[in-house]
């Protein structure tokens, strides 16, 4: 996760540049456009390294944060393989990758001024939430559910339920009622109106900034 709102405007900026297959980029002109970029936040102008903007593309190519950006080199030029790809389409699905953004969130609450700020906050801790539940739950399946190879509400429900001793019959509704929270709980992480994108969090983040 990024320590800082300086490396999203970053990955942004590159991001921007990249997106469309417009020109490819030389490291000099990314570097240019990266501190440009800043300096619009800061209120000065300070040149970023050229170091930095090879550790974004490099961050920007992995599956850190979930970009897997497809940020290919030719010449010295760098441009999207596909065109089309923005990591602002990009979904901030991972449990740990939510938590830290929540604490960037919260970090940067006196320094954004935008009014979708605690709507996203509230968005990315239910996803949170719903996450953890899912981890939870899925935590007291045994090996052959986590496998795919039984259900969680596996049981001989064909003989007629009063030849179930009562302990069975907990059981049975105790797995059902797993199964049913876990249903609900993927239903909600997997809805498209629930998720949360990049694009929400660095549009928020690089928001005209409280002074």
């Amino acid at each position: 996760m990024p320590s800082n709102l300086n490396a999203l405007i970053r990955y942004k900026t590159i991001n921007s540049c990249l997106y469309g297959g417009r020109k490819r980029w030389s490291i000099v002109e990314l570097t240019e456009a990266c501190s440009s970029a800043l300096a619009e936040t800061r209120g000065r102008y300070e040149s970023v390294s050229e170091r930095t903007i090879r550790d974004d593309i490099r961050v920007m190519r992995s599956d850190i944060l979930g970009f897997n950006a497809p940020i290919k080199q030719k010449s010295g030029l760098y441009f999207y393989s596909s065109p089309h790809y923005s990591i602002l389409s990009i979904g901030v699905t991972d449990q740990k990758l939510i938590e830290n953004v929540i604490s960037l969130l919260e970090e940067l609450k006196s320094m954004v001024s935008h009014h979708g700020l605690e709507l996203l906050l509230g968005k990315l801790k239910g996803l949170e939430t719903g996450l953890s539940e899912i981890n939870m739950i899925e935590e007291t399946f045994t090996p052959e559910v986590r496998a795919g190879k039984a259900y969680p509400d596996d049981i001989q429900h064909e003989m007629p339920l009063g030849e179930f001793s009562s302990q069975k019959h907990e059981k049975l509704l105790s797995k059902r009622k797993i199964n049913a929270n876990l249903a609900e709980n993927m239903n909600f992480a997997l809805t498209p109106g629930s998720s949360v994108l990049w694009g929400d969090v660095m549009d928020l983040l690089t928001s005209k900034r409280r002074s």
